[in-house]
């Protein structure tokens, strides 16, 4: 059976920070500090995982901005 991760890995920050476009899981993250054009926080750590382009695909903590 394949492996539904393949090709994800853990998030990659710098200083707790990542530079997130309007394409990520995270835009929509009420967890996320969401800055556009700018680096961009996470109330959780970054505990999602981003494809091999640095776009996060996929988070278990994701919650929807309402």
């Amino acid at each position: 059976m394949p492996n539904e991760d393949a090709g994800l890995r853990q998030i990659t920050v710098s200083g707790g920070k990542k530079s997130i476009s309007d394409d990520d899981l995270c835009a929509g993250c009420s967890n996320c500090d969401y800055l556009p054009g700018s680096m961009s926080g996470c109330k959780l750590d970054w505990p999602g995982r981003e494809d091999r382009d640095g776009y996060v695909q996929q988070c278990d903590k994701f919650s929807h901005v309402s």
